[in-house]
């Protein structure tokens, strides 16, 4: 008997052309990743208790439906950095810095090689993201929440409503390298940090979906009309073992950002907190990823700002002061 099991799940994506369509073909994969929590529709049933109508429930309409997942474990290989800069972090900042839209598709193959349920989920945009790397890891990459327009699926003649084009075909392993954790350089305001043992970036696009008055007439779902972004907000964590003179100097901008001369006390212009990974392993050669925390230092519009950075003196057999700072970043631009 045929099974559907993980090893055969696919998990695709492809950049929309436009909002809320089924992207055409080329399909990526994600890198490779441990679990999956697709968006599949939450309705918002709404169940009503009519006057008369006795204490249980006389009827239920079908209220609104949303689509959200995650992708909790990513890994970020060089031919994934598109996706993390146009889906996840930005494009070039401008006129327009929303996030770009994607197509996700998740399949299923049985143990015969058969593909089954084929779902896609259209007008995709990244709300919340984490951008991570520890001591004798890789670079990874989190999709905390992910909000999608509408779904549709490919049931192989079904009389599926859903049912629509599938231009989806898995492209296969990647071939790129990695970035590792041993292949880094972080700097904070200038100064190189060699003891890090872990970094983390978030950020948050602050997505609601909007509800407008046109319905999806064939079906009757009530899918987002629209994803409206709010604010963009960035938080980064840096943990380091405290060696030298050189770490001390965290404790120099922590106590100094609200000692800003000729008049300004009070005001502070932040540091930049940047990070280099040059790619191993075979693929596109030489790459270098630059990820840019924060913009040009300045009294007007600081950049990252050092909010925390408690010096802990461990029990033994410990050894070494560690020190976790988190920033609040005005700001992220990512080069390869």
């Amino acid at each position: 008997m045929a099974l559907i099991r993980t090893e055969r799940a696919e998990v695709l994506w492809a950049a929309e052309s436009t909002f809320g369509s089924i992207a055409p073909a080329t399909y990526a994969r994600f890198g490779i990743h441990d679990t999956i929590e697709a968006p599949d529709p939450e309705f918002a049933w709404e169940p009503h208790f009519g006057v008369f109508s006795g204490r249980d429930r006389a009827t239920i309409m079908r209220g609104q439906a949303t689509l959200r997942g995650t992708l909790p474990d990513v890994r970020l290989q060089s031919g994934l950095t598109t996706f993390m800069q146009n889906h996840v972090l930005r494009p070039a900042p401008g006129y327009n810095e929303m996030v770009a839209p994607f197509t996700l598709f998740i399949g299923y193959r049985d143990t015969s090689g058969n593909r089954q349920l084929e779902r896609y989920y259209t007008g995709g945009k990244v709300n919340r993201a984490t951008i991570s790397i520890a001591e004798g890891q890789e670079l990874r990459m989190s999709i905390d929440e992910m909000l999608f327009r509408k779904m549709y699926t490919h049931r192989n003649g079904n009389n599926d409503p859903y049912s629509a084009s599938n231009p989806a075909i898995d492209p296969g392993y990647s071939a790129y390298g990695r970035f590792m954790f041993s292949h880094g350089a972080v700097s904070i305001g200038g100064v190189n940090f060699d003891r890090i043992r872990r970094f983390s970036l978030t950020v948050d696009n602050q997505i609601e979906p909007r509800y407008y008055i046109l319905r999806d007439s064939g079906t009757g779902i009530m899918y987002p009309n629209d994803l409206i972004e709010g604010r963009r907000v960035w938080r980064a964590e840096v943990e380091l073992d405290v060696v030298g003179t050189a770490d001390l100097e965290l404790w120099d901008f922590l106590v100094n950002q609200g000692a800003a001369a000729s008049g300004r006390a009070g005001m502070t212009a932040g540091a930049r907190v940047i990070l280099n990974f040059n790619q191993s392993g075979t693929g596109l050669g030489s790459t270098t990823l630059t990820l840019t925390c924060g913009g040009a230092p300045s009294v007007a519009s600081p950049s990252g700002v050092l909010t925390a950075a408690p010096y802990s003196i461990p029990a033994p057999p410990a050894g070494v002061v560690t020190v976790t700072c988190a920033f609040d970043i005005n700001t992220v631009t990512i080069g390869v």
